[in-house]
């Protein structure tokens, strides 16, 4: 099949899950024989070639994201008129909007798009009206309305009254992201955007003074962009000696930051998936999550994590004791990886995609 991915932004300019997603998915299809191309936006107009997907980047020109968004719905229509395309797999409203009008013109044509969020209709109201009316466009009109996780699908019968939509989950490599020694210290990390207040550090940091009293070298890594000097000056006392700010970091050492926490922790609200956790799965790490929001649906309580509830720095600490002597019990490693293989690019994702592209119902192991 010939098939276009869109997205306003790309990887590795950005370094989100979304993007990782794309990139992840078209390499995943390429290895299956398929042609595909990436159509997306950059400071810089250029074509260029990752893991045998070509990226076509066509010129940003509005700093502001939703603006941004909005240009590149336009921009994307004439090569998607033009193009010979199979399938459009859209990640973006905008640009979905405009695969919809593009598929006028081809009527065998398979329009998909993966809603990276939720379809909350009444936080979208709040986004301005070119956003809802793009919104109910892509509701009404797209062939696949596909989720990232059962939470977030379930906002597109209710508020949208859309039933027949599928979950669409971001995915791991499990040749890239696999075991290795831990740490000889218990340590917990947390990926993902460090400041961003529903992610929940503050929580996390409460949390790890009252763990600190039953595991008294307890450490704490923060890895991914954002400051955090605001959180550790606020955090209670001495706690911020047991925290390690990692950073960003490459992509290549992603994998290993995982393999050797003792546990991947996540206090977050509102997250529609998490592509971190499916990552520290594949790597034999078990998780601690809330029970809002999508990421509960990744652990399997007692077998690949632990469950608390949000806003609950004790409960938190809880869970993390738990989590902590689920991490040192024989087999943890091999269910907390044995469950990430549903979600695997190459073995399970990529041939769902290709049931949703030829119009089939996809195998949905993680549905």
């Amino acid at each position: 099949m010939r098939i276009a991915v869109t997205h306003a932004f790309c990887w590795p300019e950005v370094r989100r899950g979304a993007e990782r997603y794309i990139q992840s998915l078209g390499a995943a299809l390429v290895g299956r024989g398929h042609d595909v191309v990436i159509l997306s936006a950059g400071w810089a107009p250029e074509t260029t070639e990752l893991d045998g997907v070509r990226t076509v980047r066509f010129r940003r020109i509005a700093r502001d994201d939703r603006h941004h968004e909005r240009h590149f719905g336009a921009r994307v229509l004439p090569p998607l008129l033009t193009g010979r395309f199979d399938a459009v797999h859209s990640m973006g409203r905008h640009d979905a909007v405009a695969s919809i009008l593009a598929a006028s013109a081809h009527p065998s044509r398979r329009t998909v798009f993966t809603d990276l969020g939720a379809p909350d209709r009444a936080w979208w109201r709040t986004q301005g009206r070119a956003e809802e009316l793009a919104v109910r466009r892509v509701v009404r009109s797209i062939d696949v309305y596909g989720c990232m996780s059962r939470w977030a699908l379930s906002f597109l019968d209710r508020d949208w009254h859309r039933a027949d939509g599928v979950v669409t989950p971001g995915g791991v490599d499990l040749a890239d992201f696999r075991p290795a020694g831990r740490h000889a210290t218990p340590t917990l990390l947390f990926s993902g955007a460090v400041d961003e207040a529903r992610k929940g550090v503050a929580d996390l940091l409460q949390a790890l003074a009252l763990v600190s009293r039953y595991v008294p070298d307890i450490r704490l890594q923060l890895s991914g962009p954002g400051d955090a000097r605001a959180l550790l000056a606020g955090a209670p006392p001495g706690v911020a000696d047991r925290v390690e700010v990692l950073g960003r970091g490459s992509p290549d050492e992603q994998a290993l930051r995982y393999a050797r926490a003792s546990l991947t922790v996540l206090a977050s609200t509102h997250d529609s998936f998490g592509m971190a956790l499916v990552e520290s799965l594949a790597c034999g790490t078990p998780l601690v999550v809330t029970t809002h929001g999508a990421p509960k649906e990744l652990v399997d309580p007692g077998v690949t994590g632990e469950l608390c509830a949000p806003h609950d720095p004790p409960g938190l600490a809880d869970a993390i004791l738990r989590g902590l002597a689920l991490t040192a019990a024989p087999g943890t490693v091999e269910a907390c990886r044995a469950s990430a293989a549903r979600f695997d690019w190459a073995t399970s994702l990529a041939p769902a995609a290709e049931h949703l592209y030829r119009g089939e119902p996809p195998p949905a192991p993680w549905a």
